[in-house]
């Protein structure tokens, strides 16, 4: 009676699912194979009969109690045979991915030779699998004869996924320590005492609205006037237009309290509109990060999650310009997985840098 390796079965559906979303490397029946062979001579086989009773509970069985292994396999497998393919390629896939990238570039004056090029690929493949072509030279055709694809690109590759106080965590400790001192240091200035805040890459505008409401809470019963400015900006003119209206669905509020909720917003149908005396706190800017100039002299800049797009040499250059837009004292927040990188590390001292909140250092004066 014929047994069979039911490991290679498996390994073959990740593979198919793994090899769906990559135009960036070759997937030809002859590479898959080597794939197929290369990973198997790192799994251990199991060998059923063909004829066994409850051969999909067995399967099954095997899926889950080697599916870690299979998939790291399979990505080593994937780099390796992949690098050094045992035939001729019929086109440059790097060079067709640059020359797309300079036609969007070209096109829409965004430029993303400094992202990720790992993140682009990722986000670029959705769109490619959507207009159903294969290579990047197919896609660029796409654009060129189809312009109004860019809507939908941008919408992947400048993805904006965000809600009102996003991470609590360290919402609390900006309420709790922060934001306290930062409003007792303004107090003992002497004219106008402001606070000015800039929410950089703040998508639908829930970030900006937060600071807003939480800074509106902090100083509303206090008898010494404080000015609030919020700035939040973002590449994305739809995201803008969104934030300019100030309306959100019930998922985005889902971090506000039902007292937050009541008092500072506005049922309007299935929508919460944010209430005119916090929407007046925040203005809304277009700014490219990477060339536009940052909003000088302010208190505190929000950048979070943001990084993830950028190699590290643009992080490096984009924390510096955070830095001189800060007054001496003034805060820096990233996202919890990102963190201080080159320089930065000398000029920013962590006021928790668990939650990656910073504080610049001031420069001595001599």
């Amino acid at each position: 009676m014929k047994a069979c390796n039911i490991m290679e079965d498996i390994t073959k559906k990740y593979l198919d699912e793994m090899l769906s979303m990559r135009f960036d490397i070759c997937t030809c029946d002859i590479c898959k194979q080597d794939i197929i062979a290369f990973a198997l001579t790192r799994i251990p086989p199991k060998y059923v009969t063909a004829e066994s009773a409850f051969m999909d509970t067995l399967i099954e069985q095997a899926r889950t109690e080697n599916s870690q292994l299979i998939l790291k396999e399979l990505v080593m497998a994937i780099r390796t045979i992949t690098a050094n393919p045992k035939h001729e390629e019929g086109q440059d896939r790097d060079k067709a991915y640059h020359l797309l990238m300079k036609q969007i570039k070209d096109d829409r004056g965004v430029d993303f030779s400094h992202y990720r090029d790992r993140v682009l690929k990722r986000r670029i493949a959705l769109r490619m699998r959507a207009r159903n072509v294969q290579t990047y030279s197919e896609y660029l055709q796409v654009l060129i004869h189809s312009p109004e694809e860019y809507e939908d690109l941008f919408d992947v590759l400048t993805i904006n996924v965000s809600a009102f106080f996003r991470d609590k965590v360290v919402w609390d400790k900006l309420k709790r320590d922060v934001f306290p001192a930062l409003i007792a240091k303004k107090l003992k200035e002497h004219g106008l005492r402001r606070i000015r805040v800039w929410s950089a890459g703040c998508s639908h505008g829930e970030e900006p609205y937060s600071l807003a409401i939480m800074l509106y809470e902090l100083t509303e019963k206090m008898p010494e006037k404080i000015k609030i400015e919020i700035y939040g900006s973002d590449i994305d003119r739809e995201c803008l237009k969104q934030a300019m209206l100030g309306q959100y669905d019930s998922e985005s509020v889902k971090g506000l309290s039902a007292y937050q909720l009541r008092r500072f917003f506005i049922p309007v149908g299935d929508k919460y509109q944010i209430v005119p005396h916090v929407k007046e706190l925040v203005q809304f800017k277009k700014r490219n990060l990477i060339h536009d100039p940052a909003f000088p002299g302010v208190d505190m800049v929000t950048c979070r999650n943001v990084f993830i797009y950028f190699n590290r040499s643009l992080q490096e250059h984009l924390i510096m310009k955070y830095h001189g837009a800060l007054n001496d004292e003034g805060y820096f927040v990233m996202g919890t997985s990102e963190n201080l990188l080159g320089e930065a590390r000398q000029v920013f001292s962590g006021v928790d840098s668990s939650y990656r909140i910073y504080q610049k250092i001031p420069m001595k004066r001599y």
